[in-house]
């Protein structure tokens, strides 16, 4: 979103020099890019931006992201094993610009979140102040059989105060929220309620 507003802002303005030299050179409508750089005997046109206008209104008003995940979760009764067995997450971040990168951006920070809420935890030896599971061994990131069906929804709205492409960051939204949604789906089921990550089986049983 920041990146995409000063390539907005560049083209603009090389708009406006191409115009400028197309109306000093008497060229007609149907003149393109390539023809104005030949009549102007100019290989390339460079502009630069050294800083973006921002929109006078833009502190009156609030333009953050937001998202909302859905989760199904299954326990097993005797052995307190959780699985994620289904997530819906809703993104709102403006305009999506790419609309497949903004997926991928969703669905890693669910896979994340799997992993925040179910097994990843960093264990110190507080003798010597050492991870003991500095390894991918020993530390458990989430891997394809712990990744359920994935939906992903966007609202897709721009928003029109925050820069003139209407779109906005939506960089941890995708995990914001996603291990708190695993805790409430695991007391929906189980009645159990448990307020620390990640939610292992042992912390299922005693709870």
């Amino acid at each position: 979103s920041t990146v995409g507003s000063a390539v907005n802002d560049v083209c603009v303005a090389l708009k406006a020099t191409i115009a400028e030299l197309a109306a000093n050179s008497n060229m007609d409508a149907t003149s393109n890019f390539v023809d104005v750089l030949k009549k102007n005997n100019l290989p390339m046109i460079e502009k630069t931006i050294q800083s973006f206008q921002n929109n006078p209104d833009a502190k009156n008003y609030s333009m953050y992201s937001f998202s909302i995940h859905f989760v199904q979760v299954k326990v097993h009764q005797l052995t307190g094993v959780v699985k994620v067995s289904k997530i819906v997450s809703v993104g709102d971040s403006g305009k999506i610009v790419s609309p497949k990168t903004a997926r991928s951006q969703m669905v890693g920070g669910a896979v994340g979140g799997i992993g925040m809420a179910l097994t990843e935890e960093a264990v110190l030896d507080n003798r010597y102040g050492r991870y003991v599971n500095n390894n991918f061994a020993d530390y458990h990131v989430p891997v394809h059989a712990d990744v359920p069906e994935i939906d992903v929804i966007f609202i897709d709205k721009p928003d029109p105060i925050v820069n003139p492409m209407g779109a906005k960051g939506m960089g941890e939204i995708a995990l914001i929220g996603f291990a708190g949604a695993v805790a409430n789906a695991v007391f929906n089921a189980t009645g159990k309620r448990i307020r620390s990550l990640p939610i292992t089986p042992d912390k299922v049983l005693q709870a």
